[in-house]
């Protein structure tokens, strides 16, 4: 499958001016690690191709006094121009170093809000710590799952509670209220590797420090019925030392 575009820009280059000392240990640390000073960015814009979904909204049946009477349906978050909000782009090399280190654990947070989880789509390392927040004064129970297998499944009765867990299995984890909040769900894509982005309200993506070599790009978007591992186009892409241009179209 072929990306839209793929190109190259003039690299940006920096002026070292620090004193003599610092300059000498700055060589020395990039000499014995040529691969940081050829690190590249990989930055792109992705599109809806064809027709672009409508959703409507979900009637709420239950607490509207904290809920509203009505909710927006997120699994298609679109621009005037069909720019996608909300796809986890990802950079999986073809040949890995190795040994491979793994990459540090992040941290991330999922708030309920309204009875909507906020952010509605982020993207995480293997091993990151999750800090689920409940901002309403209603019942909520997250319930996490992976291709079908819970992940975790917690009550949180109390307006300002927080609770702790870990993500230890990599995948599309699918958050989803089971307190009767049926609209509620929201995804956390967990990966292997730290060369990830989720795109913006303008559908951009930029994904810094990426090695020079071969690699499989991929670009997931939630299904938009919220069943099933999502929807995904993957391409081959070459990196170099300059930055390179990984434009898309999903059909949703």
């Amino acid at each position: 499958m072929k990306l839209d575009s793929i190109s190259s820009r003039t690299p940006w280059r920096a002026s070292l001016g620090p004193p003599a000392l610092a300059a000498a240990l700055l060589v020395l640390t990039l000499g014995l690690s040529g691969a940081a000073r050829g690190a590249a960015t990989v930055e792109g814009t992705v599109r809806i191709e064809g027709t672009r979904p409508t959703i409507p909204p979900v009637k709420v049946a239950k607490d509207a006094s904290v809920c509203g009477n009505e909710q927006a349906n997120e699994a298609a978050a679109t621009a005037a121009d069909d720019s996608l909000r909300n796809v986890v782009v990802s950079l999986h090399a073809l040949k890995p170093p190795a040994p491979a280190a793994p990459p540090p654990p992040g941290k991330a947070t999922v708030d309920q809000v309204g009875c909507m989880y906020k952010p509605h789509v982020q993207a995480v390392t293997v091993g990151s710590e999750l800090t689920l927040v409940n901002s309403d004064r209603v019942l909520h129970n997250v319930h996490a799952n992976l291709a079908g297998v819970t992940v975790f499944n917690m009550a949180m009765p109390i307006k300002g509670q927080r609770l702790p867990t870990k993500l230890t299995r990599p995948g599309p984890v699918r958050l989803q209220c089971d307190a009767g909040h049926t609209w509620m769900n929201a995804w956390i894509y967990v990966l292997p590797e730290p060369t990830f982005a989720v795109t913006d309200e303008h559908g951009h993506f930029s994904i810094a420090g990426v090695l020079p070599g071969e690699y499989t790009i991929e670009y997931w978007h939630e299904p938009l019925d919220g069943k099933g591992a999502g929807i995904t186009k993957t391409a081959r892409l070459v990196v170099a030392d300059k930055p390179v241009r990984a434009d898309a179209r999903l059909k949703l």
